[in-house]
């Protein structure tokens, strides 16, 4: 497992978005689908849909 600095928007319509950044320590950077599985831990903590999600930047820290 790794802990990893995610720096991501959520794009709730045309008018209205959320950036930020979050700290994620369950996950497993070695897996080929970082990106969804970031997105879908995010779009969990804001109960939105996944879809709607981009990721900026991916840091990790060991």
């Amino acid at each position: 497992m790794a802990k990893i600095v995610v720096d991501f928007e959520i794009s709730h319509g045309e008018e209205k978005r959320t950036e930020g950044n979050i700290v994620i320590v369950n996950i497993y950077p070695s897996k080929a689908n970082l990106h969804e599985q970031v997105k879908k831990l995010i779009a969990g903590q804001f109960n939105c849909s996944d879809e709607i999600i981009s990721i900026k930047q991916i840091t990790m820290n060991a």
